[in-house]
């Protein structure tokens, strides 16, 4: 019984392994031709496996002719807020911290100071998207709903945490970071901008992979901006996965979900919660958006498997997910519960002189450039920041982006307005029409 209990053992880890070394095989074979059609010049993948890191590879060039290392630093963007919510458990975990206590102790933002919503902002409401702030303020900053009432993703709320943070510490968020967090999980290539960034920094490309001509040196941010490798973004969700050092009871609300966005898919304690995967799975989740940077990591806690992908350009995300589908076998159920929108849209066509006058060149309200163009009968938008993709007509001022919960209004033709999980998030001009 015994030998037979040993060579089924091997069986079942043999078939790992080959299943394991036939998903590495297809990523190598074909990471590189998806790169290529989205004009990706870089791509890190991380694969975990039994709360291990199994397999890591960085593909292309940080520049003609300089192959990109395995320790290559990327910017990460939004995937900053996860990496600060976690420090601020281990700040709670030190009692140091209180996940409940009225920020307002420790810092008001004078745009708000008479606000009687200000008592009611706690870290629970910012680390789970509830502060009712904007996602970035645009003159004052204001409540758009009372904290703890319903979902609203909002870096201010994250850049507000910072500011009591650093108030009660007398420290700044990367000193804190890295006494608590970096350098006790050995995330020793993790950092915000220095000038010790240099030769390894995966510089940002537009959606045709040209480079931008914008400054790489970017502030700490509780939000947003942190620099890092895929091995150190590994490292830090398997220590999530394995509990972060934090209670159990800590961990449980780590994981918690605590407010509803759409069916299967909540807001956790710095994480997005995907839930109702087979065998009673779940996974923690968090993408990174911005000029010339998508990156996503997805961590399972119950099987401590997961995968972290990072790019340098606009258009990482359509390599990002092809990763996903490919390397996770949760992967594509996952990304359909995150892309699922709340209505469904039926192609149609539409008269191509309405295509024609929505074509031209907008500028959004933060200056950056948007470009519409005819192809076929649809509109292909690129810009600065933006995915170069192509939207199908669902009514005649109306498209929408298959496979993505992202559509695009023209209430006129002087303007257009994009939508992401039936949020405003764009709102641009026709240029010489501001």
């Amino acid at each position: 019984m015994r030998t037979f209990l040993i060579l089924l053992s091997l069986f079942v880890f043999g078939a790992a392994v080959a299943q394991r070394d036939t998903i590495v095989e297809s990523l190598l074979r074909d990471v590189p031709g998806w790169m290529a059609e989205n004009h990706v010049p870089c791509t890190g993948i991380g694969l975990i496996q039994n709360g291990r890191i199994k397999w890591l590879k960085v593909f292309g060039e940080l520049s003609q002719g300089h192959p990109a290392p395995p320790n290559t630093l990327f910017n990460i963007a939004s995937q900053t807020k996860p990496v600060t919510a976690m420090l601020t458990l281990k700040l709670v975990q030190a009692g140091l911290w209180d996940l409940d206590e009225p920020l307002s102790h420790y810092w008001i933002d004078p745009d708000i100071a008479g606000s009687p919503y200000l008592d009611k902002l706690t870290t629970r409401m910012v680390l789970s998207h509830q502060t009712g702030f904007p996602n970035w303020r645009s003159g004052k900053l204001a409540f758009n709903f009372e904290p703890g009432t319903r979902f609203g993703y909002s870096g201010e709320g994250f850049e507000y945490l910072r500011r009591a943070l650093e108030s009660k510490f007398d420290q700044g968020l990367d000193v804190l970071m890295r006494t608590y967090l970096w350098a006790p999980l050995g995330m020793g290539d993790t950092e915000y901008w220095s000038e010790g960034v240099g030769d390894r920094f995966a510089v940002w490309h537009d959606g045709v992979g040209r480079p931008y001509a914008v400054s790489m040196r970017t502030p700490v941010n509780a939000a947003d901006d942190l620099i890092t490798t895929v091995e150190d973004y590994c490292k830090f969700g398997i220590s999530v996965m394995n509990g972060l050092g934090l209670s159990d009871t800590l961990v449980a609300d780590l994981s918690r979900p605590q407010v509803l966005v759409k069916a299967n898919y909540y807001r956790a304690l710095g994480w997005g919660l995907v839930d109702g995967l087979a065998g009673g799975e779940y996974a923690l989740e968090h993408g990174g958006s911005d000029i010339g940077v998508r990156t996503m990591a997805l961590f399972l806690p119950e099987s401590k498997s997961g995968i972290v992908v990072m790019t340098n350009a606009d258009n990482g995300l359509f390599v990002i997910d092809q990763v996903i589908r490919r390397a996770l076998p949760a992967g594509a159920q996952i990304q359909a519960i995150m892309n699922k929108g709340t209505a469904a849209h039926v192609r149609i066509t539409i008269a191509d002189s309405l295509i024609r006058g929505y074509a031209g060149d907008y500028v959004q309200e933060n200056g950056k450039a948007l470009k519409i163009e005819q192809d076929g009968n649809a509109i292909k938008v690129s810009g600065d920041g933006a995915p170069t993709a192509t939207l199908y007509p669902e009514a005649p001022n109306k498209f929408f982006l298959e496979g993505y919960d992202v559509q695009m209004e023209f209430p006129d033709l002087q303007t257009l307005v994009v939508y992401e999980g039936g949020k405003k998030v764009v709102v641009a001009k026709r240029k010489g029409h501001a």
